[in-house]
């Protein structure tokens, strides 16, 4: 079913004005939802009369309606204190229909809707999505985001609605529509981070603010890739600026559509266009093969991608979880950011939840690491973007290697076993410290537990992409045996907050001198 949508420009501070006139255009139009591009409040400084600070007042006390559900995002500016302090004692809620996105969002509403935000400006040297550390209440509110919080969305895949506050870079080309001058360069001057992640998510629409001025571009036609539904084609995406409430030039500043949700069967335009985007070039740096201190196992299930074979027959995976209800992704709310040592380009490292070892004399901190892709998939094989996808498994061999430089010289090996399957969640792998003295045994060990387990003979040699491994305990199990362990499931060796903080600190001082990403 079509939800109708209807998108504001940045108010800064006229919202009393804005939301008066959305109340009489939803009263005639009934729109499921509106959006706010952009700063809904003042910049800071002009907000000092007695009237404008009442008005935000009375907005958090709800004295003013806000007639249908609203959602905004960051813009320039930093949200008022006030505003801040409500926001985070109300889950996002400023008043009754009035919900802010945060600074990086994905949120599938309530008609299936599915929406990505990243507000602020583009800072390359800020580094917020790579600070667990930080408070969230704050870093939320930083005008500013960094490459790695574009890239964090990437995962997301796809997406009904894009919003951002910063152009994509590029967005003009191969459009006829001129720019209007207000803009002053437009696109050209616009974001990589947004202009990449627009590339990868294809979203049905995308808007960004655009002060004095109004500009919509024709439809463009994004890369069909090997994953989208048979007889698909290619999926249309629509930019829009769309200009400031009030502002002096009087260019639009209101638009109302109407979508159906995850729809991707959607004729092409006539004056459709090529994607605008141009996939970045770079030189890759493949993966070395395992040596004798470090093996690589997958987890094997031969029934997923076909469906298991049971009473009633083949049976179809069901899809995994989105991002949002995806604890592996940085994107999910409830993330445990203490367990994040490193972040990459394309991957990332935590500390395991449970972890199998334990810190001891020898070895300070556990040192069983999952390394994990940015991208959310349930395989590497999976991930739509073949650069993407040889980019991410060489960045998570490189962090592989890495770790296991960082513990060799203290007398452990490593074994890596992967956590993979179509059906699943999102891919990665376990990296898991072994003293040298016993990696002789692991290959016999995992050659043995497949035996009693009746599973397909193993064979030490590189994983193929796109190939499925064995259950996923398995990994785990042998390796317990091999360590001489009497717990295996990881809900038995979960530690406790602060051991858990301690633990990754330990972890990340130890590995700095081996960590590409700083």
């Amino acid at each position: 079913m079509a939800a109708k949508i209807l998108v504001i420009g940045a108010t800064n501070g006229s919202f009393i004005e804005a939301f008066t006139k959305a109340t009489a255009l939803h009263t005639k139009n009934n729109f499921s939802l509106a959006l706010l591009l952009g700063d809904l409040f003042a910049a800071p400084g002009t907000t000092d009369t007695p009237s404008d600070t009442e008005n935000i007042q009375k907005l958090l006390r709800g004295e003013i309606k806000v007639p249908l559900p609203t959602y905004f995002g960051l813009g320039r500016h930093s949200l008022p204190p006030s505003v801040r302090e409500k926001i985070a004692s109300s889950a996002g809620e400023v008043c009754e229909n009035l919900f802010f996105l945060g600074k990086k969002t994905v949120l599938n509403t309530s008609e299936g809707v599915r929406i990505v935000a990243l507000g602020g400006r583009l800072d390359s040297n800020i580094q917020t999505a790579a600070k667990p550390e930080a408070d969230a209440g704050e870093a939320a509110d930083l005008p500013y985001y960094s490459p790695l919080d574009a890239r964090t969305l990437k995962g997301c895949n796809s997406a009904d609605l894009l919003l951002t506050y910063d152009w994509p870079a590029d967005v003009e080309r191969g459009s006829a529509v001129p720019l209007p001058p207000a803009l002053g360069g437009g696109g050209s001057s616009g974001s990589p981070s947004i202009a990449e992640l627009a590339m990868m998510i294809r979203p049905r629409y995308h808007f960004a603010a655009a002060g004095a001025a109004f500009w919509e571009r024709e439809p463009y036609r994004n890369v069909v890739r090997d994953s989208d539904a048979k007889g698909e084609g290619a999926r249309v995406t629509r930019f829009l600026g769309v200009g400031d409430w009030g502002n002096e030039a009087k260019a639009k500043s209101l638009y109302a559509f109407s979508i159906t949700p995850q729809d991707t069967n959607v004729a092409v335009p006539p004056n459709a266009t090529p994607s605008p985007y141009r996939e970045k070039t770079k030189k890759r740096t493949a993966g070395q093969a395992d040596g004798g201190g470090s093996f690589f196992w997958g987890e094997h299930i031969r029934d997923d991608r076909g469906g298991k074979r049971g009473k009633g027959g083949p049976r179809a995976p069901k899809p995994p979880p989105g991002p949002e209800n995806c604890f592996f992704c940085l994107s999910y709310p409830k993330l445990e950011k203490h367990l994040i040592v490193s972040i990459g380009n394309d991957a990332y490292l935590t500390t395991a939840k449970g972890p199998l070892t334990k810190a001891s004399a020898t070895l300070p901190f556990a040192a069983h690491i999952l390394i994990i892709p940015l991208t959310h998939t349930p395989t590497l094989a999976l991930i739509d973007d073949g650069e993407a996808r040889a980019s991410t498994a060489a960045e998570m061999t490189r962090y592989k290697d890495a770790i296991s430089a960082m513990l060799e010289p203290r007398g452990f090996g490593t074994v890596t076993f992967e956590i993979a399957r179509a059906g699943g969640v999102h891919a990665h792998w376990q990296v898991v410290p072994v003293p040298s003295d016993k990696m002789e045994v692991v290959e016999e060990a995992f050659r043995g537990e497949a035996e009693r387990d009746g599973l397909a003979a193993l064979e030490r040699r590189e994983v193929s992409e796109g190939e499925e491994y064995f259950r996923v305990w398995f990994g785990r199990r042998v390796l317990a045996k091999v360590l001489g362990l009497q717990t295996v499931h990881w809900k038995d060796c979960v530690l406790s907050l602060e051991e858990e903080k301690g633990d990754a600190e330990r972890f990340k001082e130890a590995f700095k001198e081996f960590d590409f990403s700083l």
